[in-house]
């Protein structure tokens, strides 16, 4: 018996390939990304988020200084490298309960989108008219909020709001 596989046969075999695809082309599409990047930096990644992959990536000159801004994907967070492979920091999602008190009273006057939970190792600061690299001794936590009604609001974990509405500093506080 001869088979004679068709125009549509033809078709139906691709379609049942091109779930695949999208995977395909994510993979592809992250190594395109990484391809754009200095090994160093690619190196950071595998370091510091093993397995993930990118859904962001932007190229950031803060007080001159080259910074790539990489977010991932499936909520696998964020993180800031330097060209020479530095991290300034790693990000990862968090819930409320994760945060400490002093934190978490500030995000419990509004309501959040998303929060994560920054690592920072670095910080680039102004020094003498140019952008000076300033390694911590031990890494800092902030935790940033993605507010429902927009904007985010950047707080330390002693409370104190380091970017966002002030507004949310003040107001009635049962523990205070």
């Amino acid at each position: 018996m001869r088979v004679h596989i068709g125009v549509n046969t033809s078709l139906i075999a691709l379609a049942l390939l091109v779930p695949g695809a999208p995977g395909l082309a994510r993979e592809s599409n992250d190594a395109v990304k990484r391809e754009r990047l200095p090994a160093a930096v690619v190196k950071a990644i595998d370091v510091n988020c093993p397995g993930a992959n990118i859904d962001k990536l932007d190229i950031e000159n803060e007080e001159g200084i080259r910074v790539y801004d990489i977010e991932f994907k499936d909520g696998r967070g964020e993180m800031d490298v330097l060209e020479d492979g530095t991290v300034l920091n790693v990000a990862t999602l968090v819930e409320l309960k994760e945060v400490p008190e002093p934190a978490a009273r500030v995000f419990q006057k509004a309501t959040i989108k998303q929060l994560e939970k920054s690592e920072v190792r670095a910080r680039i600061e102004r020094k003498d008219g140019k952008g000076q690299l300033t390694r911590l001794a031990a890494p800092e936590y902030e935790y940033e909020a993605e507010l429902v009604q927009g904007g985010e609001v950047e707080v330390a974990a002693d409370g104190r709001i380091i970017k966002g509405p002030k507004s949310l500093s003040r107001g009635p506080q049962s523990e205070r």
